[in-house]
């Protein structure tokens, strides 16, 4: 029973199909008032009522095609009346292929396309006991014409009945498995497409919350690495008010160190903002303390997998804040990335201070291992890292280095140029 499940409603034709429709209906119709003409010329037969009769239900055969979709029921229903009214008054015309053909093919559409279940097990009921019936009529009245001797293992009347009866089951079930296979095969692919699109706004949602929870984190990032500089300001600022007129000097002091610290803040200010697009608060902050570069050196590790060794180069010298914690958080993802994607025994993190003459001076933070060869992580796993990481340089001028090393392995390398006055 499971292959005659009708639980599933079909969508409506879409405009191109009603158009292929009308097209097929409307051939069907010319072709079929042809092979009227070619028949009735070749055998003599009778078109009927004032010699146009046959025309005009071969006709009505043909173009009722043009509704086999969006009326599939209405269309077998007709078909099948005029199917028996040429075999009634044009016997000899019921014998034509085109109008055997029509009717195969309203059959088919009405179990590709109905979308009445009840309706259709009613009418397909209906057609095949009137066409049975009045094949079984027919062949007992005589109507099929007359009979020859037997010359065979069964008499003429009982092969004529067997043989008969054999083409149109065929004919008529036929034409329905084909329509019922049709209708399963374009129910799978509703699924399947359907399937995809939930899935598709599951990535979209997963997507949409990392980037928010990166938004969010940058956010924090923001409040609690340039809070201080504010604080600092106004505990500056508190004192000049109360040393201008005892002791300007120290009150001179206190004001050049608000005008460093809001440069600072300001610059910092500016780094950061341009990742906050459309940031909402997802939560409460964790206003703990935040990491730095000096924190980087934390992250080695010997007792799990991978183990992790962190080397310093260069003689280290200020970095701001900013700076500092984007280089750990840089450090951090990469781990993280070697962690669940390479499979490697160990990493090296490489912390660099670069004051090469001739340049601005730099940091650089690079993350190696020695896994297996790979390429980007999958991005459809929901994983926004990478992104990050580029961002992240982006925000300080900075530039990023990422992918698998020709030896082995995977590299993610970011440099950032360095202001002293701004540390």
């Amino acid at each position: 029973m499971g292959r005659l499940d009708r639980s599933w409603t079909r969508p409506r034709p879409t405009r191109a199909q009603v158009r292929t429709d009308v097209l097929v209906g409307l051939v069907a119709a010319v072709v079929s008032v042809a092979s009227v003409e070619v028949f009735a010329s070749a055998s003599g037969a009778s078109t009927g009522w004032k010699g146009v009769e046959a025309y005009v239900w071969f006709g009505i055969c043909g173009l009722a095609l043009c509704g086999r979709r969006r009326f599939p029921i209405t269309v077998l229903l007709v078909v099948s009346a005029v199917f028996i009214v040429i075999g009634e008054r044009l016997l000899e015309l019921g014998v034509v292929f085109t109008v055997q053909m029509t009717l195969f093919a309203a059959l088919y559409a009405a179990w590709a396309w109905s979308r009445r279940p009840r309706a259709l097990w009613a009418v397909t009921g209906l057609v095949l006991v009137g066409m049975f019936g009045w094949l079984v009529w027919s062949l007992n009245n005589g109507t099929m014409g007359p009979l020859g001797e037997q010359t065979g293992l069964l008499p003429p009347k009982v092969a004529l009945v067997v043989y008969s009866l054999a083409i149109n089951v065929a004919y008529f079930f036929g034409a329905i498995a084909w329509g019922q296979s049709a209708y399963l095969s374009a129910r799978r692919s509703a699924l399947v497409e359907d399937q995809r699109e939930r899935e598709r706004a599951v990535q979209g949602l997963e997507q949409q919350q990392a980037v928010q929870a990166e938004r969010v984190r940058i956010a924090r990032d923001l409040h609690d690495v340039v809070a201080h500089h504010v604080s600092g300001i106004g505990v500056q600022a508190a004192g000049a008010g109360r040393l201008l007129e005892a002791r300007p000097e120290r009150a001179r002091e206190a004001l050049t160190a608000i005008e460093t610290s809001s440069r600072q803040a300001v610059s910092q200010m500016h780094q950061i903002v341009g990742l906050l697009r459309s940031a909402e608060e997802a939560g409460p902050a964790d206003r703990g303390p935040q990491p730095g570069i000096a924190d980087i050196e934390a992250l080695a590790v010997t007792t799990e997998r991978p183990a992790v060794v962190v080397d310093v180069v260069g003689a280290p010298f200020p970095v701001p804040d900013t700076v500092g914690l984007s280089l750990y958080r840089v450090a951090q993802e990469a781990l993280s990335n070697v962690r669940r994607h390479s499979g490697a025994p160990s990493a090296r993190i490489t912390l660099r201070y670069l004051t090469d003459s001739g340049e601005r001076p730099a940091v650089e933070v690079e993350v190696l291992d020695d896994g297996p060869t790979r390429t980007a992580p999958d991005e459809a796993s929901g994983g926004f890292g990478l992104d990050g990481i580029r961002e992240r340089a982006a925000m300080h001028g900075g530039i990023a280095d990422i992918g698998p090393r020709p030896t082995g392995g995977y590299r993610v390398r970011v440099r950032i140029p360095v202001d002293q006055e701004d540390a």
